[in-house]
C-alpha cells in the first residue's frame, strides 16, 4: 500500500508541473467528460515485443476522461485452448493525463497490473509509471514520439523505452489511417525479470498499421497489424529457450479487429 501512495504522489507532482505549462489549462479545465468502450479481438497476446500468449485472446477496454484525465480498465480473456481458457489472466488499471503544449503532446501515466486466475508468487501485482511525448511534425499527420516505462515496485528498477514515427491522416469518407514504426530498448532489469536475460538490450523493431472507419458517431471499426522482430543476438536466444515467454520466435505478428464506442 505504501508503495502505491509513493506511486500517486509522483503521478500528482508530474500533473502540477504540466498543469501551468500552457494557455490551453483554463479551457481543458472546462471539458465535457467522454467514456467509450472497446473489444479488440487479437490472434495473439503481444506486449513489449514478446508474445504472452499461444493464440486469440479478447481484449477489452473501458475508460472515462475529462480535462485530459483519463481512467482505464483493460483485461485480457484467453479464447485458444492453453492455460486460463476461457478466463481473464490479466486486468490493468490506468490513470493518465495528456497535454497539449505548442508542438508537443505530453502524457504521464500510472498503471497497475494484476494478474487473476495466475499464481499470485509468480505473478505479482505491480506498479508502473509511465512518460509519453509526441512532438507533431506538421507534415500531413506525422509526428514523433518517445515513451518511457519504469516499474516501480515487483520488478523495481525495471525499464523499457521506445521511439518512433507515427502517421495518423484522412483516407476517405470517415476512414483515418494509422501507422508506426519504433524502436524498443530495455533495461537488464527488465529483460531478466521477463525474459530472463541478464543484460539490457536494443530489443525490438514494431511496425504498426490500422484503419478505423467510422459508422457513424459513436460507433467504430478498427482492423489492425502488428510486426515485431528482435534485434539483439542474445536475446533472441534468451526468448528461444525461455519458461515464461511464449512462442519463443525472434519474429512476431498479430492481427486484429477492434470495435469501439465512443460518447
Amino acid at each position: 500500500m505504501e508503495r502505491t501512495k509513493k506511486a500517486f504522489r509522483l503521478f500528482l507532482l508530474v500533473l502540477l508541473a504540466l498543469g501551468p505549462a500552457s494557455g490551453l489549462g483554463q479551457e481543458e479545465r472546462s471539458g465535457a467528460m467522454t467514456y467509450g468502450a472497446e473489444f479488440d479481438f487479437n490472434s495473439r497476446y503481444i506486449w513489449r515485443s514478446f508474445a504472452w500468449s499461444k493464440g486469440a485472446v479478447w481484449q477489452p477496454t473501458a475508460w472515462l476522461s475529462r480535462s485530459g484525465l483519463t481512467f482505464s480498465v483493460w483485461g485480457n480473456f484467453v479464447l485458444n485452448r492453453e492455460p486460463n481458457y476461457r478466463q481473464f489472466n490479466e486486468v490493468d488499471f490506468r490513470l493518465s493525463y495528456k497535454k497539449e503544449w505548442g508542438a508537443f503532446t505530453i502524457e504521464p501515466a500510472f498503471s497497475i497490473y494484476s494478474y487473476p486466475n495466475q499464481d499470485k508468487a509468480e505473478n505479482p501485482t505491480t506498479g508502473e509509471l509511465e512518460l509519453r511525448i509526441t512532438y507533431d511534425l506538421g507534415l500531413g499527420g506525422l509526428s514523433l514520439e518517445t515513451a518511457h516505462f519504469l516499474d516501480l515496485w515487483e520488478n523495481k528498477g525495471g525499464y523499457v523505452g521506445e521511439v518512433g514515427i507515427q502517421l495518423e491522416q484522412e483516407a476517405g469518407a470517415n476512414l483515418i489511417l494509422n501507422a508506426a514504426a519504433r524502436i524498443t530498448f530495455a533495461n537488464a532489469k527488465f529483460n531478466a525479470y521477463y525474459v530472463p536475460l541478464d543484460k539490457g538490450a536494443v530489443s525490438a523493431f514494431i511496425l504498426e498499421l490500422g484503419l478505423t472507419y467510422t459508422f457513424s458517431r459513436p460507433f467504430y471499426i478498427r482492423p489492425h497489424f502488428e510486426w515485431n522482430s528482435l534485434l539483439d543476438g542474445d536475446l533472441k536466444a534468451a526468448v528461444a529457450s525461455s519458461p515464461w515467454v511464449c512462442c519463443g520466435k525472434s519474429l512476431q505478428a498479430n492481427f486484429g479487429v477492434t470495435v469501439g464506442v465512443e460518447y
